[in-house]
């Protein structure tokens, strides 16, 4: 039988923290559910990590009871590069109701997808349900900035502005997908910001006031480390709702004004370091941004 929930884990050479990721699944207290790690074109085999998760998952389960079966692994390889592509992949060769997404350097607390699925199917016109949570960088805990806070509702504002919904502290109705599209594979960073405007421009997002998610951040191999203009990525994420399609009038004139904004400090920096690259893109934003 297919299970209730698919939580997708993309991975490239993160054989430790893959491996906290997993035993913070296996200790879930909701079960109907299955692991699909895609290995992103790792160095390291997800076969080796296997090998090393077996164990540790048994002394973990031990808290649990003996008689609890263990969530099944799925382990796929990448249809594409890049974090996209491998969720993109787990997606696909899911059929269940529900997906959750888990980075492969975070955690999940054991009621988390418990409290999720609940809250979806307490409230039927939810598509999406995140989580608060915890973030630690560099083994210390850190409080986020007020902008950084999470909310539900109609968030569309406020999804401009910043990524205020973290993929690991989603759940998501699977035919939700079917309706924005899947992550665009485009995009090598803010793919997550992409996705989650294309959802807030049409739907009301659900959220949990409980810092069910745990973020792990500072290390070298993030991507938000190894890519500077971030706001060029969220300059073409924020490009397609430019004809206004369900949006509102505020929303609207949200959506050409971080444009404006982010399009500006763009440029200064294209000026600044003598880059030129995407200046005629970005000045293709603005012009359409001014109308």
């Amino acid at each position: 039988m297919q299970p209730l929930v698919s939580v997708i884990i993309p991975v490239k050479d993160r054989s430790e923290s893959l491996l906290k990721a997993l035993v913070s699944l296996e200790n879930q207290v909701f079960r109907d559910f299955e692991i699909l790690v895609v290995d992103d074109h790792s160095q390291v085999s997800p076969s080796k990590i296997l090998e090393s998760y077996n164990p540790k998952v048994f002394r973990q389960r031990k808290n649990l009871g003996e008689h609890i079966p263990p969530i099944p692994i799925r382990w796929l390889l990448a249809k594409g590069e890049g974090v996209s592509a491998a969720r993109n992949t787990g997606i696909e060769a899911s059929s269940s109701e529900f997906i959750g997404l888990l980075d492969s350097d975070d955690e999940w607390a054991p009621e988390k997808l418990l409290k999720q699925i609940q809250y979806l199917e307490d409230h039927p016109h939810i598509p999406l349900v995140h989580t608060d949570e915890i973030w630690i960088r560099n083994g210390v805990r850190v409080n986020p900035m007020k902008k950084h806070q999470k909310s539900g509702g109609r968030i569309f504002e406020r999804c401009t502005e910043l990524c205020v919904i973290s993929p690991s502290a989603s759940v998501f109705r699977r035919e939700l997908l079917d309706q924005v599209g899947m992550f665009d594979e485009s995009f090598v960073v803010c793919e997550d910001y992409d996705l989650w405007l294309r959802i807030a421009s049409k739907f009301e997002i659900g959220y949990i006031d409980e810092a069910l998610t745990l973020k792990y951040g500072g290390h070298e191999d993030q991507l938000s480390r190894k890519y500077h203009s971030m706001d060029l990525w969220r300059l073409r994420a924020l490009s397609k709702h430019l004809k206004g399609d369900g949006l509102s009038e505020l929303e609207l004139k949200k959506v050409k004004e971080q444009i404006r904004l982010k399009g500006e400090v763009l440029m200064k920096g294209f000026i600044k370091h003598q880059n030129y690259t995407h200046v005629d893109e970005v000045q293709g934003f603005l012009k359409q941004a001014f109308l």
